[in-house]
C-alpha cells in the first residue's frame, strides 16, 4: 500500500503532540506514516519503522541452526565426488582459487536477492516476497522499459520452479541400488523395480509439507555425504601423495569444464527464498557472519580440500566420480554407493519443496479451506506419480535434464539475480564511479560463457549416448 502523508501545520511541538494524540484515539493503519512539519512548512523527515521481518506469518518456523543445516546440504550433495575430477581439469591453484571464488558468487547472488527483497518489502510495506515476485516488483520499481519485463520473468521463474522434477534423483537411488544389490546377491532385478520399491518412502517423505520438519532429513542426508567423504579419504590416503606431474593450471580447453562442475554444484538458488522465508530469525541469513556467508566458507574449504586431494592422488587417471578409482570388490565402495543413494533419498523432500508450493500457492484459491489438507496430499501425490511415471519410462532422461539445466541454471543463479540488481538501482544507485554496474556487467558475460559451454558439453553428451 503506498504511504498516505499527513502534514501538521504549526509549532513543532504542537504538531508533535497532534501526531501523537491521532494515532492514540485513531491508530493510523498500517501503510500510513503520519509525519510533523517544523514551523517553516518544511517535513520532519524520519525514518520508516516498517520492518517486514516482524510482520511476517510463519506457523512453522525454522530455527537458525535449522536453516543453516538445509542451507549446507542444498550446496552439499553427491557432486562432491566429482570436485577431484573437476580439479584435473582446473589444476590444483587454479582448482582451489575457483572454489573459493564460486562460492563467492553463490553467495554474492543470494545476497542479492535477499536484499533487494527485504528494500522491496521495506519500501511497499509487504511482510514477506518470493523468487518471483522479488523479480517482478525489482523491475516495476526500475525504468519503465523494463516493468513489462517484470511480468514475464515472474511467470517464467515460477514455471521453471515449478516444473523442477526429482526424476533425476529418483533414477540415481535406484540405479545406485540395483548396482550394488544385485552386485552382492547376484538378483537380475530391473532399475524399474528398484524405482518402484524406493518410490515408496519417497512417498512419505514428500508428504512432509513444513521446511521446519525437513530439518532431520537434511540433516541425516549432510551426515552421510561427509560420511562418504571420510571413507573415500581412507582410499586416498593409503598411500603417500606426490605433485610429481600434476597439473597447477588450467588450459584453454580445461576450464569450461572444471568451472561447469564446481560452480553448479555449489548452486542453490532456488532454494534462497523457501528457506529464508521460513526462519524465526530471517536477519541471521545474510551479513556478517550470516548462515550463507559462513555455508559458503564452509563449502569452499571442503570442495577445495577433498578435490585438491582426490586429484594429487590419482592425477590424471582420476574418473569422473571418485569412487570409480577404488576396487569394486572392496565393501567399503559398496558403502559408499548406498550411503550416496541414502543421502539423495533424504534431500529428495527438501528438493520437492520448491515446486509442490509454487503450484500449491497456484491452486489454493480454488480449493475450499476445509478440503485444503486433502488437496495438497493429492497434489503431492500426484505430482510425484508424475515424476516416478517419467523414471520408469524415459531412458536416458537424466541427460535431457542436464542439457535444460545447462540452459536455464546461468540463466537462474546469476542473469536473474544481475537483472535485479541492475534495474532497481537504475540509475543512479551503482556507487562511486558506477561500479556496481561494471561488476554486474562482467558477471553477466561470465553467466553467457557457462551457457554457452554448459549447452555445447550437454549436447555432446546427448550425440555420445545416440551413437
Amino acid at each position: 500500500m503506498p504511504h498516505l502523508k499527513v502534514a501538521l501545520s504549526g509549532p513543532v511541538w504542537l504538531a508533535a503532540f497532534a501526531c501523537a494524540k491521532m494515532e492514540k484515539t485513531h491508530p493510523a493503519p498500517e501503510g500510513v506514516e503520519l509525519l510533523a512539519v517544523k514551523s517553516d512548512g518544511s517535513q520532519i523527515t524520519a525514518p520508516s519503522q516498517y520492518d517486514p521481518h516482524k510482520y511476517r506469518d510463519v506457523s512453522n518456523p525454522t530455527s537458525t541452526l535449522g536453516t543453516f543445516v538445509h542451507v549446507m546440504k542444498s550446496a552439499l550433495g553427491i557432486g562432491i565426488l566429482s570436485v577431484p575430477y573437476a580439479f584435473k581439469n582446473g589444476g590444483l591453484v587454479f582448482g582451489v582459487f575457483g572454489a573459493f571464488l564460486f562460492a563467492s558468487l553463490c553467495s554474492h547472488s543470494a545476497h542479492i536477492l535477499v536484499s533487494t527483497s527485504y528494500k522491496i518489502c521495506k519500501k511497499e510495506r509487504i511482510p514477506v516476497l518470493g523468487f518471483a515476485e522479488t523479480v517482478e516488483k525489482a523491475c516495476a520499481n526500475g525504468p519503465a522499459s523494463v516493468r513489462a519485463l517484470g511480468t514475464a520473468l515472474r511467470n517464467i521463474i515460477d514455471w521453471y520452479l515449478m516444473l523442477t522434477t526429482v526424476v533425476v534423483f529418483i533414477v540415481f537411488v535406484g540405479t545406485t541400488l540395483r548396482e550394488v544389490v544385485n552386485y552382492r546377491t547376484g538378483w537380475d532385478w530391473s532399475d524399474r523395480t528398484y524405482i518402484l520399491l524406493v518410490g515408496v518412502p519417497i512417498l512419505f517423505i514428500t508428504q512432509i509439507r513444513e521446511i521446519k520438519y525437513l530439518v532431520p532429513f537434511s540433516a541425516i542426508a549432510g551426515f552421510l555425504i561427509l560420511a562418504n567423504i571420510v571413507i573415500s579419504l581412507v582410499f586416498i590416503f593409503q598411500e603417500p601423495l606426490s605433485l610429481e606431474n600434476r597439473r597447477m593450471l588450467p588450459t584453454a580447453s580445461t576450464v569450461a569444464p572444471y568451472m561447469g562442475i564446481v560452480y553448479f554444484a555449489l548452486d542453490a538458488t532456488c532454494l534462497i527464498f523457501p528457506l529464508e522465508n521460513q526462519m524465526r530469525h530471517p536477519q541471521h541469513y545474510l551479513g556478517c557472519p550470516g548462515i550463507v556467508n559462513l555455508n559458503y566458507l564452509c563449502l569452499a574449504i571442503l570442495y577445495s580440500f577433498f578435490g585438491a586431494v582426490g586429484y594429487i592422488r590419482y592425477g590424471d587417471d582420476v574418473e569422473s566420480s571418485i569412487i570409480l578409482n577404488f576396487p569394486t570388490e572392496n565393501v567399503l565402495v559398496s558403502c559408499i554407493q548406498v550411503l550416496s543413494a541414502v543421502a539423495v533419498l533424504f534431500s529428495i523432500g527438501l528438493i520437492f519443496y520448491v515446486p509442490t508450493e509454487i503450484a500449491w500457492k497456484k491452486l489454493h484459491t480454488r480449493v475450499p479451506k476445509r478440503w485444503n489438507g486433502v488437496a495438497q496430499s493429492g497434489l503431492r501425490l500426484g505430482m510425484l506419480a508424475v515424476n516416478i511415471a517419467a523414471a520408469c519410462g524415459i531412458p536416458h532422461l537424466g541427460t535431457f535434464m542436464g542439457l535444460l539445466g545447462a540452459v536455464l541454471n546461468p540463466l537462474l543463479a546469476l542473469w536473474i539475480p544481475i537483472v535485479v540488481d541492475t534495474v532497481y538501482r537504475w540509475p543512479n544507485d551503482f556507487g562511486r564511479l558506477r561500479w556496481r554496474l561494471v561488476k554486474n556487467f562482467a558477471l553477466c558475460c561470465f553467466g553467457l560463457f557457462l551457457l554457452v559451454t554448459g549447452t555445447i558439453s550437454s549436447v555432446n553428451n546427448i550425440i555420445a549416448l545416440y551413437n
